[in-house]
């Protein structure tokens, strides 16, 4: 007799033992991960708000001291009689008083008694004393105490250097003197770099001072015709930043008028690295204006190499490269209404040619940005070569772009916006349009 084989159900199958195993161990990497999750954001708001706190205790601190201080001064209005003859606590207690309640010139007169009475290698009073000369615009007595305070191999000295030099030139750069601010900076790396032990946050910090302000000057000079030393200035950001080509770029254009030559070996690189960024007419004037040059010099080779180069350039831009200008981008519809407990980002851009010729290919990123932070891409095909973006009238191309992020409040839109990268070849993305999102729905579609 065959026995029947007995019939598995719901009621009397059992796992075997590996799926329970994987199952439990599944269950507990899941509670983990989400456990895990929840403590990272936790910790993250709490940074934030320990953070804030801070700041909110320091300015009710900074009115609690003034408050203190003024109530002290007027009980004591004399504290700065026969101040050569008070000890040094003293002397730096009364010119911390007075410069917490905004009377800096009664603040120098006690951190200066301070600094005679300071014991050797004692450099607070005088760090006080540079910030408040600093605080009331006497820049050149600032640096000539700098300057009076001998230099040792002593790490006191070189911090307080490097402190006053970099607080000089923030006061400086703040009220437009830039090429002042740029060298007490590099005085301040200078001290900085005797440290044995460096600080990258601090050395960033002190680069990026002398970047800005040199190129701020270098801005300011050019408007006054100085292209000469407006070069110098930018070869000294070129120094402390050799990968920044918008710096060369702006070499590049000043030269492009006074030595068209040296502007092209500055133009030449920036071909490869960001076209988009690049006047192409410029350029080409350079290679035109070199060109001329090597003729009349006889070195007619080179004239036609240059010219060469004009027509292998406008072969590249036609084929590779997306301007701003040569797009028109409006949004011309745009959804927002509530779907499932949350407002689903949908609308329609309108992509028009406003450049001088058809744009047969044309591709297009668009980027949901929180604060400036990429959330989310969606790639589209803008155009191709059975759907050209051609010129004129009322050609144009529309997009439909549907984003997954969740956003649950009508308020919450306010901080995202839309960036849109429009290309012709991946390499070279050119930011063409960003759009903030709107809290109504609307349609231009016709």
């Amino acid at each position: 007799m065959i026995k029947e084989k007995k019939r598995i159900t719901a009621y009397n199958y059992k796992k075997p033992l590996k799926i329970i195993i994987f199952e439990f161990a599944r269950t507990i990497a899941v509670s983990f991960l989400i456990a895990f999750v929840f403590t990272i954001s936790l910790s993250i708001h709490a940074r934030n708000e320990m953070i804030k706190n801070i700041y909110q205790a320091a300015e009710i601190q900074r009115n609690i001291d003034r408050q203190v201080a003024e109530q002290f001064i007027q009980s004591n209005p004399s504290m700065l009689t026969d101040i050569k003859n008070k000890k040094y606590s003293i002397c730096m207690h009364i010119g911390n008083l007075y410069e917490a309640v905004g009377d800096y010139t009664k603040a120098e007169i006690a951190f200066r008694s301070a600094t005679e009475k300071a014991k050797p290698n004692e450099y607070r009073p005088y760090y006080k004393l540079v910030c408040i000369l600093i605080d009331q615009g006497k820049f050149d007595e600032a640096n000539n105490l700098l300057s009076t305070v001998k230099d040792k191999p002593n790490k006191k000295i070189i911090k307080f250097k490097t402190r006053s030099y970099i607080v000089l030139g923030d006061k400086l750069y703040s009220i437009g003197k830039f090429i002042t601010a740029a060298r007490n900076y590099e005085k301040a790396e200078f001290y900085y770099n005797k440290f044995k032990k460096k600080d990258k946050i601090i050395e960033d910090s002190i680069r990026t001072r002398i970047i800005n302000s040199y190129e701020k000057a270098a801005d300011a000079i050019v408007e006054m015709g100085y292209n000469s030393d407006a070069v110098r200035y930018l070869k000294k950001v070129e120094k402390y930043d050799k990968d920044n080509y918008k710096i060369k770029y702006k070499i590049g254009i000043i030269l492009s008028d006074s030595d068209p030559e040296e502007a092209l070996k500055y133009f030449g690189p920036l071909l490869d690295k960001m076209p988009q960024e690049i006047d192409y007419g410029v350029y080409c004037t350079a290679l035109m204006k070199a060109a001329n040059i090597a003729d009349l010099e006889g070195r007619t080779t080179v004239a036609k190499y240059y010219r060469h180069k004009i027509h292998t350039i406008d072969l590249f831009i036609k084929r590779k490269v997306v301007y701003k200008n040569d797009l028109d981008i409006v949004l011309a519809a745009f959804k927002v209404k509530k779907a499932f407990l949350t407002y689903p980002l949908k609308g329609t851009y309108r992509f028009s040619n406003v450049s001088n010729s058809d744009i047969p290919n044309l591709t297009a990123d668009f980027v949901l940005c929180l604060k400036d932070k990429p959330l989310e891409t969606i790639t589209r095909t803008v155009a191709d070569k059975n759907k050209p973006l051609t010129l004129g009238g009322d050609n144009h191309i529309d997009c439909d772009v549907k984003f997954k992020k969740a956003i649950y409040t009508k308020k919450e839109l306010e901080n995202y916006t839309i960036k849109i990268y429009a290309y012709k070849d991946e390499k070279f993305k050119t930011l063409v349009a960003e759009t903030k999102i709107p809290n109504k729905s609307f349609s231009l579609i016709k």
